[in-house]
């Protein structure tokens, strides 16, 4: 028995055009071709195929994925899951023409194989993808607030961004370089956490100071300014977010207007010349703190003169804050 395109899709619950993906880049394509035919997949393809989905949908990347499924003996994999329609050994006029993929993208997400007809919204979630992920990919908007909420209530903004937040957006970045789908998915994720953040109580400011915080130049991402911001902001001081791709001039006005506790430049990426990325700042008088987070700082040079204390991570950072506001 051999299969089609989008038949193939179906059985394996991707969408066709993630399967031609995987045929030019990782040559996991089908096999059988007839004269005057379009190639169809055979069993083993199918098998490979197999061993390709269940890989990435464990996190593992694609590249990697693809050859281990190439080399997979396939005697010990996992078999093929039975096809949804009756007539998938037919005919399959629409092989050529992709197939939209399951609403919300759920069946490229799901761990369950199609072969299980429950409704996804009823499954049980899979190992591996909590609250946060699944209403995300349902396109549950107060859904995914909620889950951000509620993740805020138990591990504090930070643990929430760091043990659930982040996790999902990697397992999102990893679902889109698998099969092309979930930039959407990436866009509400975004937007649930920042709704959930703002909505966030904020008790009585107890000091008058202020932690001015800003993204490192080439920056573009301001999750992890606005995340810092409401884990300050719930120890009562009040913060102040500047904007990614600000010059740095107003980065310096900012400081010299606002007289902050503490400034906070944020950097994902490395930062190749930290000395023009600190140059324009006013000299900080003790006891200001110029604190460097993320992992974009690790090898940059400061230099002399420029005392700054270093935070991988935001939760290294903010404890860096609350020391400096403290009163």
């Amino acid at each position: 028995m051999s299969l089609g395109v989008a038949a193939a899709a179906r059985r394996l619950g991707v969408a066709p055009a993630t399967l031609r993906t995987w045929a030019r880049r990782y040559g996991l394509g089908p096999s059988e071709h007839e004269v005057g035919s379009h190639r169809r997949y055979s069993p083993e393809d199918l098998a490979r195929l197999v061993v390709m989905r269940r890989l990435t949908l464990e996190g593992v990347p694609p590249v990697s994925a693809a050859a281990s499924a190439l080399a997979a003996d396939l005697h010990e994999s996992s078999p093929v899951p039975a096809p949804l329609d009756a007539d998938d050994d037919g005919p399959d006029p629409d092989d050529e023409e992709p197939a939209p993929p399951a609403a919300g993208g759920l069946a490229a997400w799901s761990a369950v194989l199609p072969a299980d007809r429950t409704p996804l919204t009823r499954r049980p979630s899979p190992a591996g993808q909590d609250p946060l992920q699944r209403a995300v990919l349902a396109g549950d908007a107060p859904g995914a607030a909620a889950a951000v909420m509620a993740a805020c209530a138990s591990r504090g903004p930070v643990g929430a961004w760091e043990q659930v937040v982040e996790p999902a957006r990697r397992a999102l970045a990893r679902r889109w370089e698998a099969t092309g789908a979930g930039v959407d998915a990436g866009v509400l994720l975004t937007a649930a956490a920042m709704e959930a953040l703002r909505a966030l109580r904020r008790p009585p400011e107890r000091t008058t100071a202020v932690v001015l915080l800003a993204a490192a130049e080439g920056e573009s991402d301001p999750m992890p300014l606005h995340v810092l911001a409401a884990a300050v902001a719930a120890g009562g001081v009040r913060p102040w977010v500047l904007a990614p791709g600000l010059p740095r001039e107003a980065v310096a006005a900012a400081v010299r207007r606002t007289g902050p506790a503490a400034v906070l430049l944020h950097a994902e990426h490395g930062v190749a010349d930290a000395a023009a990325q600190l140059g324009p700042l006013p000299r900080l008088r003790h006891p200001v703190r110029l604190v460097l987070s993320g992992p974009g700082w690790a090898w940059a040079h400061v230099p002399e003169g420029r005392p700054a204390l270093r935070a991988p991570t935001l939760s290294e950072a903010l404890e860096v804050l609350q020391e400096a506001t403290e009163p």
